[in-house]
C-alpha cells in the first residue's frame, strides 16, 4: 500500500482514501489514530496523511513515533490542519509537508504525486 490516511473524523478519511483512489493511489485510512501502528505493520505505506488535532492522540505524537523507530523513520508524512499554527508547528516535527485544510482536490493529489516520486 502507497499511502495511510489517519484522521479521527470519518467523514476525511473516506474523502481522502476516495480521492486517491480515483487518482490511482493504492489507499487505505484509519480512524482511530491510536491503531495506527497495526495499520502501519498491515499496510507497510509509503505515505502517511494526518490531521495534527485528533482526539487522544495527535500528529505530532504520531510523527515522533515513526521517525524515531528506525523501521518507519523513511515513511513521508504530510501533516494536514486548518488551526493557523499547524504548519509552523509541523515544520519543528520533520514531518515532510503540509496541507491546510480546507484544500483542494488538485492540491491534495500534487503534493501526493511530489511526495511519492
Amino acid at each position: 500500500m502507497e499511502i495511510l490516511v489517519v484522521d479521527d473524523n470519518k467523514d476525511i478519511c473516506t474523502l481522502i482514501e476516495s480521492i486517491l483512489i480515483a487518482e490511482g493511489f493504492d489507499a487505505a485510512s484509519c480512524t482511530n489514530p491510536s491503531d495506527f501502528n497495526k495499520m502501519i505493520k498491515k499496510c507497510s505505506p509509503k505515505l502517511i496523511i494526518t490531521d495534527l488535532l485528533m482526539s487522544g492522540f495527535d500528529g505530532k505524537i504520531l510523527t515522533k513515533k515513526i521517525k524515531k523507530n528506525p523501521q518507519t523513520h523513511h515513511i513521508k508524512i504530510m501533516m494536514m490542519s486548518a488551526h493557523p499554527d499547524a504548519e509552523k508547528i509541523s515544520k519543528t516535527i520533520d514531518v515532510n509537508d503540509f496541507l491546510t485544510k480546507p484544500f483542494e482536490m488538485d492540491e491534495l493529489v500534487s503534493k501526493v504525486e511530489a511526495l511519492l516520486k
